[in-house]
This record gives structure tokens, sequence and C-alpha cells, in this order.
């Protein structure tokens, strides 16, 4: 358990960088630099914190669209969908 949260907060941290820098560069030209720094440093801290839950989302999302691909059944028609 504690590999896998290290792993979830690295890469938060990784993506928290890549979407800090991102709003570090889009509010230093509307904004400016001050603001600029503070979206981007909330940003990174914010997905650091959570990166561990993302990759919990993202694993059982992958789990469950397999599951639902794989499993027999009637694709959704115009006809069902009317009732």
């Amino acid at each position: 358990m504690s590999t896998f949260l290290w792993i979830g907060t690295g890469l938060g941290a990784f993506f928290g960088f890549l979407h800090g820098a991102y709003l570090y560069r889009q509010q230093i030209a509307v904004r400016g630099r001050a603001t600029g720094l503070y979206y981007g440093t909330w940003a990174f801290v914010l997905w650091t914190l959570f990166g561990a839950y993302v990759l919990v989302f993202w694993i059982l999302g992958f789990i469950g669209y397999s599951i639902v691909r794989l499993a027999p059944g009637r694709r959704w028609s115009a006809r069902s969908a009317k009732g």
C-alpha cells in the first residue's frame, strides 16, 4: 500500500508540474507573474496531494471499462432508447 501511495504521489507531482507550468504560462500573459505563480503552485500542490486518489480512479475506470467492453450484451440503438 505504501508503494502504491508513493507511485500515485509521484504521478501526481509529474502531472501537477505540467499543469502548473501550463497555468503559469497562461496567467502571466493575462494577469501577471504573481498570479501565474500562485495558480501554478496551487495546481502542483493539489495534484501532488491527490495524485494517489487520481491513480486509483484511473485504475478502477480502466478495469470497469474493460469489464463492460467484454460483457456480452445488446448494443444501444435508437429504437431501444425511445422506450
